[in-house]
């Protein structure tokens, strides 16, 4: 009996961590720029941006077929940054070049994905869910 009511107290309090946890958002929107990911450079256009349900990379879909992946560096805690409702993308500006450096979906933790040293500008483009 006290072994199939220690199961049920770890089945209730771990499943609905896993369940949380699995949730994705896909943030969609319009990306004005090229921008960098890595060495690739993605064109201006309509993006998507979707995580994987562990939160260790994120999938870019772009005009004409144009994909690749963003590995998370790490997570950065979202209480002070977004609000219910504040869903955008930080890219890193050096010159003319803007890379993808930050992720934020709402009701999250923020996504890490590139660290730029040196002298840069921060340039948000705020989407959708």
């Amino acid at each position: 009996m006290r072994t199939r009511l220690l199961l049920m107290m770890v089945f209730l309090t771990v499943f609905p961590v896993i369940s949380a946890h699995g949730q994705t958002k896909n943030l969609q929107g319009n990306i004005s720029f090229d921008f960098k990911v890595g060495n690739k450079v993605f064109p201006a256009g309509q993006y998507k941006f979707t995580p994987d349900t562990i939160g260790k990379y994120f999938t870019i879909e772009g005009p004409g077929n144009v994909s690749g992946t963003a590995l998370v560096i790490t997570r950065v805690a979202g209480e002070i940054h977004t609000t219910p409702n504040d869903a955008h993308v930080v890219f890193d500006k050096v010159g003319e070049t803007y890379f993808l450096a930050e992720i934020w979906i709402p009701g999250q933790d923020g996504f890490l994905l590139h660290s730029m040293r040196g002298k840069h500008e921060h340039r948000i483009v705020n989407v959708p869910l």
